[in-house]
């Protein structure tokens, strides 16, 4: 007998639950209203941004795949040595690392590294120590590339660089 009663106290929960859930979801026509305001939202944005300045309009152009007379800036030889504690060996890593910006920005680009210059080293030693040996043995190195240039560009200030080009890379497990 309790064996039913419980069957039925769980069964009215459940029932309580999946009307309570039904209450609460949006029927398709709201949810179509929703998204229409979603897009109206994103349209605003996207003009806000287009009144932007326009060195962000032409990195943006940049990103989306507008030609620009793109420049490589040499970001500074890297020997990295890292040990890991779980287990007992150490990596050795060594490459040179430039970028590319835009040549109108060259000259903001110079000042703000060479003003910056000990932070962005110290930023791109720290996501180099903190990488897996997976990430290192991605053919791409994309995920190395996305990091170092996101955090490159916070410590600037201004999103200047628009790739992270890496030369000469080498690593050793030992």
């Amino acid at each position: 007998m309790t064996l039913i009663k419980a069957l039925a106290v769980v069964s009215v929960l459940v029932l309580l639950q999946l009307v309570g859930v039904s209450m609460l979801m949006p029927s398709s026509e709201e949810t179509g209203k929703i998204a229409e305001k979603l897009v109206a939202a994103d349209a605003a944005h996207e003009a806000e941004e287009a009144e932007g300045s326009q060195a962000h309009t032409e990195h943006k152009a940049t990103k989306e795949g507008a030609t620009h007379d793109m420049r490589e800036v040499k970001l500074g030889s890297y020997h990295v040595v890292t040990f890991n504690t779980d287990t007992g060996t150490s990596l050795n890593i060594d490459f040179e690392l430039y970028g590319t910006v835009l040549a109108k920005e060259e000259p903001e680009f110079t000042h703000l590294f060479e003003a910056n210059k000990v932070r962005l080293r110290e930023q791109i030693l720290v996501t180099l120590r903190g990488s897996e040996v997976a990430d290192l043995s991605d053919p791409d190195l994309g995920l190395l590339k996305r990091q170092i240039l996101e955090k490159t560009n916070r410590t600037l200030g201004k999103p200047l660089l628009s790739e992270a080009i890496f030369s000469k890379f080498s690593f050793i497990e030992r």
